[in-house]
């Protein structure tokens, strides 16, 4: 009888991470989704994570922010982890419902749309950068929306506000969006999507100029209240339309809101 031994060498890897998703695993450790700055989402495990206390220099808290070092597994996409130690928790998130809520959406969006593996520094950069907002408690009314909008932008979901998507003109009277074509219908195109919906000359504007708008001008920058309440209905529908799902954070989101009136 012959035995074959394989000896499959893991490559080991260092990099910054996200901590999108978290689970318990039997009684030591935790299945974790992170989204990593070189490397895109990924799936690892933290062997004995819950059992020694210590072992690792972080304890894997959702949205926390970390430096970790992994093994590459080439016969799985669940990679181990080796090393961790957190750089950032984002405590003033974590001490406030509405902050949390907002957050946890952040990265319910990032974890549906991201596939394992793609990698995109610049959404990174950009999540990395809303918990920061939502930690200095900057924008909590408009929050959502800016990010939703450079979010669908850098991903290459955004919808069209630039012109007619059916036809290509340039919108110079009034538009409707529309869900099915994923942009702005103009006047000679309505008949095309009669479900389309009317949407305001500001809205299309603001979202315009959020799309090309540094991030240091984020506290500077303000929407009206019938802008935020339209961006609300046409951003949150476009995207569970595309994506063919609701959010729970959202849906609880929507509940804490109502429990303020």
């Amino acid at each position: 009888m012959f035995f074959i031994f394989l000896n499959f060498k893991m490559a080991i890897h260092k990099t910054k991470a996200i901590v999108l998703e978290t689970k318990d695993y039997r009684e030591t450790s935790y299945l974790l989704k992170l989204f990593t700055f070189d490397f895109g989402k990924i799936n690892a495990q933290a062997k004995g994570a819950r059992r020694k206390i210590g072992k690792f220099g972080t304890n894997f808290l959702l949205m926390s922010y970390n430096e970790i070092v992994f093994y590459e597994n080439n016969v799985s996409d669940l990679h181990i982890i080796s090393q961790a130690d957190m750089l950032q928790h984002f405590g003033n998130i974590g001490g406030c419902l509405e902050k949390f809520t907002y957050a946890a959406y952040f990265l319910e969006l990032v974890n549906t749309v991201m596939l394992v593996g793609e990698k995109n520094k610049e959404i990174f950069v950009l999540l990395l950068q809303f918990l920061n907002f939502l930690d200095a408690g900057c924008g909590l009314e408009q929050i959502r929306y800016i990010f939703e909008i450079k979010f669908l932008k850098i991903s290459g979901f955004k919808p069209y506000f630039d012109c007619c998507v059916s036809c290509g003109e340039n919108i110079a009277e009034k538009s409707k969006f529309s869900y099915v074509f994923g942009g702005l219908l103009c006047k000679n195109c309505f008949g095309k999507d009669f479900a389309a919906q009317h949407i305001m000359e500001g809205t299309i504007a603001s979202v315009n100029y959020i799309e090309q708008m540094d991030l240091s001008k984020f506290n500077n920058f303000k929407i009206t209240l019938s802008i935020r309440k339209q961006l609300e209905q046409i951003l949150g529908s476009f995207i569970g339309f595309y994506l063919g799902r609701k959010f729970k954070s959202l849906s609880f989101l929507s509940e804490i809101r109502g429990s303020y009136v």
